[in-house]
């Protein structure tokens, strides 16, 4: 098992090394004039405070619901100064069984102003997505691995009244695993070590020579309190490149982390195992 742990740690950041040298390579792609090579902006802080329901509303069907509130620094205050977004995301979950997971939704995302005051700006735009995801899960006898691939279709603007909307596309393929700390399974009173790794590609005709959006990495902690509730919260870094731009950018993420899985179902049609993946 501890062979099964240590080689799954070295492929996540094997595989973090190898995208990042990729993203540095893409900015040599030359389709308008560029800088001689890509730069790393100074980072920036931000503050994720995300709560996830999951709802089950048939033996194999759930309704999906998430509300993030993001933060970022302003005014010479880090990770909290001023608001940046709000998500509001939600679909529809089927899952068959214990090791896989597909869900269709909706998502609109609230961005506020960068800078808060200039009234040249529109304080608050809109972003409307639709997304599909599906998650592979691998249990082994003391963790769980899992694969996740999301799409996501997006039409944004800018804060400067007027501009167009853009679509664009993303493509995202996270690993992430669950090892439990002070038990030998993921029931409830048990703290486990949450670690991941996502890559997000993006297409448009606004995308030119960035087309790496971010790549994450998030080593982070988790606590079961009971079979419906549990927390984690983690300290992720990130970097990718601004559309049009081969600069690349940085930031510094806590992230806290709340999940709730409910059953609305007639007490007659419940299943009493409870499984921690819902």
């Amino acid at each position: 098992m501890e062979r099964v742990i240590r080689g799954t740690a070295v492929f996540i950041f094997a595989f973090c090394w190898a995208m990042n040298g990729f993203s540095q390579k893409t900015s040599d792609l030359t389709i308008a004039p560029q800088s001689p090579s890509s730069q790393f902006e100074t980072p920036e802080t931000f503050t994720w405070l995300g709560n996830y329901g999951t709802f089950r509303i048939a033996e194999d069907f759930f309704v999906t619901g998430e509300l993030h509130i993001r933060r970022t620094e302003h005014d010479g205050v880090d990770y909290v100064g001023r608001q940046a977004q709000i998500y509001n995301r939600w679909g529809v979950k089927w899952n068959p069984n214990k090791n896989f997971q597909a869900t269709l939704g909706g998502v609109l995302r609230l961005d506020f102003t960068p800078d808060p005051g200039n009234d040249d700006l529109n304080y608050l735009i809109l972003e409307p997505r639709i997304w599909h995801e599906y998650l592979f899960a691998q249990p082994f006898a003391r963790m769980m691995v899992y694969h996740r691939l999301r799409f996501e279709h997006r039409w944004s603007s800018n804060h400067v009244p007027g501009s167009d909307w853009n679509y664009r596309n993303r493509f995202r393929y996270m690993v992430m695993m669950k090892i439990p700390l002070n038990n030998t399974k993921l029931t409830p009173g048990t703290v486990y070590f949450y670690p991941s790794a996502e890559l997000i590609m993006q297409s448009g005709k606004i995308v030119k020579n960035s087309p790496m959006e971010d790549l994450r990495l998030l080593p982070a902690l988790g606590y079961i309190y009971n079979p419906r509730i549990s927390f984690s919260a983690g300290m992720m870094y990130t970097t990718g490149q601004r559309v049009q731009n081969d600069m690349f950018r940085t930031r510094w993420v806590a992230r806290f982390n709340t999940y709730i899985s409910l059953d609305f179902r007639k007490p007659e049609n419940k299943i009493p195992e409870v499984n921690i993946l819902d």
